[in-house]
């Protein structure tokens, strides 16, 4: 899909305390290195006093505060959590402490795909409503300790934040150039819960046994929606200054990313930035793209390539265009809103 006049006018983050990771077992003095050492991740952030939606207000405040957009300006916002067990109905919420009178909301899922699956979302509303003047993405994730500490053994850190962007037409600091679906629904048995397991104790098949088992599909699908994008936009993999991928863990996307046309590894994406935040959900490509703009490193016309994908399984790519110089920023953190 190639978009017309869509711009990413800010970004905001809101991200909890970094705490580093302890090796679970086989870690030092073990004969082989623990699966969370090979994966690469450094630490996680980790929410004690706010809840998902909560982080996704204050990014989404953020992100208002750095496009200079008012609420009244809205006219949708679209909110992408995953297992939110403290907000039923999380976009409404939203929408009371950011809103307009006539902001709609809805919530998208996704899984880990779900932000970059929100972009495009936002995108489709403004497209199809010329009389639309901004929408607002947000994201949220919160991994209580009880039901995803087991992650570690499979390498994988979970990490609690909020993230989010404005897109209006026109002016901003990015243009939304293409984006691009792939979908492979035979793997939703792998987050199909089997019959027994409830509440917190409930865990999926792909849970159990992580992506190495499903990792040509991964790689097939990761590959043909990077193609995909490329192609519509007649862009070659050298113009791509950046890749935002989402925080899995280095060795999945180093897999992933290795075989693709962009022949990259995991260190030379924002993964360097995520291994310390942990895998945030839906938040990851948000978290990311919100530091990669605050950065100051980037340069009117750079390529910034999102790589996106959630299980069930879905992915989302989606490449932007720098259309104005960024000016480093201070880093994602606490605000006084209440």
């Amino acid at each position: 899909m190639l978009w017309q006049d869509i711009t990413i006018a800010g970004t905001g983050a809101w991200v909890p305390p970094i705490k580093p990771e302890h090796e679970p077992r086989g870690g030092p003095g073990a004969r082989q290195p623990s699966a969370l050492a090979l994966n690469g991740f450094t630490s996680a952030a980790v929410s004690k006093d706010n809840t998902a939606t909560q982080m996704a207000a204050r990014a989404g405040l953020k992100a208002l505060l750095h496009a200079d957009v008012a609420p009244a300006d809205l006219s949708l916002l679209v909110h992408a959590g995953f297992q939110d067990g403290d907000h039923y109905t999380p976009a409404a919420y939203l929408t009371r402490v950011l809103g307009g009178k006539d902001t709609a909301s809805i919530e998208v899922g996704a899984a880990s795909d779900g932000g970059a699956a929100a972009l495009v979302t936002a995108a489709e509303h403004l497209t199809a409503r010329p009389d639309a003047k901004a929408t607002l993405v947000t994201t949220g994730a919160r991994f209580p300790n009880e039901r995803w500490g087991y992650a570690r053994e499979l390498g994988y850190v979970a990490g609690d934040a909020g993230a989010a962007a404005v897109l209006t037409r026109g002016t901003g600091c990015a243009r939304l150039v293409a984006t691009a679906h792939v979908t492979e629904p035979q793997l939703e048995t792998q987050t199909r819960a089997r019959q027994g397991y409830t509440g917190a104790a409930r865990r999926f098949p792909v849970e159990e046994t992580g992506f190495m088992p499903h990792i040509e599909v991964l790689q097939r699908a990761t590959h043909r929606c990077i193609e995909t994008v490329l192609d519509e936009a007649a862009v070659k993999p050298a113009d791509i200054s950046h890749v935002v991928p989402i925080a899995i863990g280095s060795v999945v996307l180093d897999l992933l990313l290795s075989g693709s046309p962009l022949g990259l590894r995991s260190d030379n994406t924002s993964w360097t930035y995520g291994r310390h935040l942990g895998h945030a959900g839906p938040s990851d490509v948000l978290l990311a793209l919100d530091r990669t703009f605050r950065s100051g490193t980037l340069r009117a016309g750079d390529r910034v390539l999102v790589v996106s994908f959630g299980v069930g399984f879905r992915w989302t790519t989606a490449l932007i265009e720098i259309t104005r110089d960024s000016v480093a920023a201070a880093p994602a953190g606490r605000s006084t809103m209440n």
